[in-house]
């Protein structure tokens, strides 16, 4: 079988990210690239034995016969980008968020299956071995009883950096969706949910306080406070078992002997950014089977996340 021949579009922190996994895999290469700094790119090319630097996206499409495109560009053009190559066919991985909100997202999901373009947005996180076991051991035990997820942003960080105004003031579906889509990734579907809100500073909010229950009877909690020293977590409840990760990268369960033990990741999620190594599998078997596994999302289940996110921020 030849290899899935990849176009990357953009240059910066998380291609190079995406690069060390692809070049790492069999199966999958870097065919072309192209960046809005033309200079980055050549070095990555250098780096990561990407076989050539194009202009811009039309010139690559046009001369690498390529089978997917990866867009990783940075978040204020990835709507736009997304827009204008799904109707190319060509099979994309986008790197979240796909839309700024819920409403242009929803513009590329109607798009997307206008044109039966097959999508993967990137939830790496999704993909983190530590999580997987620690389902695992939780489904051993009788299944999830509870689940509490903790998105604190440390937007203290965020006041005085060069981040454009638009990604600011919709952080929650920019940057939080990370951790929202944890409750759908961990819990499933939510059949009824309750939301506070409120505000310090944005005008969006920044404090937000939710409980919910799950399809399957799973009771569940979101906390995000953004202007309280914190991070983001994740706990488990099961029958005589709880399962933490706190921060998300480290895993521990704890029995009703209350002794800890800790969840060691694959070694994939050591050398490589987590959730990278796994993430590219599950989008090179979409690319040659023509459907996306879970836990995979594409535009129409991350709209799904998106408009979780929606109900904590307007209530």
């Amino acid at each position: 079988m030849s290899n899935i021949r990849l176009g990357i579009i953009g240059a910066g922190y998380i291609a190079q990210e995406h690069l060390k996994v692809i070049q790492a895999m069999t199966g999958v290469c870097a065919v072309g690239i192209t960046s809005r700094t033309k200079s980055k790119a050549e070095e990555l090319v250098r780096k990561y034995d990407v076989e050539e630097v194009f202009e811009n996206v039309d010139d690559l499409i046009e001369k690498c016969n390529l089978d997917a495109l990866m867009i990783l560009v940075s978040a204020s053009y990835i709507y736009e980008v997304t827009k204008k190559l799904i109707p190319t066919n060509i099979p994309l991985f986008i790197e979240k968020p796909p839309g700024f909100v819920p409403e242009e997202t929803k513009i590329l999901v109607e798009l997307a299956e206008k044109h039966e373009t097959k999508t993967m947005i990137g939830y790496n996180r999704r993909y983190y071995s530590i999580f997987h076991k620690g389902i695992e051991l939780i489904n051993k035990n009788g299944g999830l009883l509870g689940l509490a997820v903790e998105g604190h942003e440390r937007f203290w960080n965020i006041v005085g950096r060069d981040i454009p105004s638009s990604i600011r003031e919709n952080w929650i579906y920019a940057n939080s969706t990370h951790t929202i889509d944890l409750l759908r990734f961990f819990g499933g579907e939510i059949k009824s949910i309750s939301s506070l809100s409120n505000s310090l500073k944005e005008t969006n909010g920044d404090q937000f306080v939710a409980s919910m229950e799950f399809e399957s009877g799973t009771l569940g909690t979101y906390t995000s406070h953004w202007y309280s020293p914190g991070g983001w977590s994740a706990t488990l409840y099961g029958e005589g078992i709880t399962v933490k990760f706190n921060p998300l990268e480290k895993g521990i369960w704890i029995g009703t002997d209350l002794n800890e033990h800790e969840i060691n990741p694959d070694e994939v999620d050591v050398k490589y950014k987590p959730g990278f190594y796994r993430q590219m599998e599950a989008f090179a078997n979409m690319v040659g089977s023509g459907s996306l596994n879970l836990p995979g999302l594409n535009l129409e289940k991350a709209l799904r996340t998106m408009e979780l996110a929606k109900k904590l921020e307007n209530t």
